[in-house]
């Protein structure tokens, strides 16, 4: 066996759901766009992860994710959207990415890549200064690393919830103006030209 399958087998042997056994389970709704998923981990002080977990962690309106590398490391798209600043994928030192803030280890139900290979992909990406906040943004770099899928639920939901604002006012729009041309019905058209919810794109590595 090679050794980079040796070292999936152990992590698939020593944390068969993905997480450690004594890790505590959040007690908050999946359905909230900014809250965990309530099958998220909450990741204990000076607990160290297994390889290639997938880490969220609480920012002030939304959650920054990414890929714990191994030795107190993690890799991910730095982004600071209330100072309008965006960086490159990088890899930093663990305390650096929580920030001292809440971090959860996500669960997924399925990874089409093992740990070790999770970290290999999340590296060959290491330098790249692309980040886009609806179309490549730290979660879609995390979702690519683990499933191979471009995408961003925050994104996605947050979408749907608009498209389904602009529905209301723009009944309300378009009977004040029946000839189309009010702000929600132009709104509408823009958000329909956006990828609906679950469409990703693949970035073909």
């Amino acid at each position: 066996m090679s050794t980079l399958g040796t070292i999936c087998l152990f992590r698939a042997q020593q944390h068969p759901q993905g997480v450690p056994h004594h890790a505590r389970r959040s007690n908050r709704r999946e359905g909230d766009i900014w809250r965990a998923r309530w099958s998220d981990a909450l990741l204990a002080t000076e607990e160290k992860p297994p390889l290639g977990s997938h880490l969220v962690s609480q920012r002030r309106g939304f959650r920054h994710h990414g890929i714990y590398a191994g030795d107190g490391l993690v890799v991910h798209y730095e982004s600071a959207v209330c100072r309008l600043r965006r960086g490159p994928v990088e890899e930093v030192p663990l305390a650096r990415f929580t920030l001292g803030r809440q971090t959860w280890i996500r669960v997924h139900a399925t990874s089409r890549f093992c740990g070790a290979e999770v970290v290999r992909r999340a590296r060959s990406r290491l330098g790249e200064d692309r980040y886009r906040l609806l179309s490549n943004n730290c979660e879609h770099f995390c979702e690519w690393c683990l499933q191979g899928e471009h995408r961003s639920y925050q994104v996605e939901r947050l979408l749907g919830l608009l498209r389904q604002l602009l529905r209301v006012c723009g009944r309300t729009d378009a009977a004040l103006r029946p000839d189309g041309g009010g702000f929600f019905d132009r709104s509408i058209r823009v958000l329909r030209a956006l990828p609906p919810r679950g469409q990703h794109v693949s970035l073909g590595r």
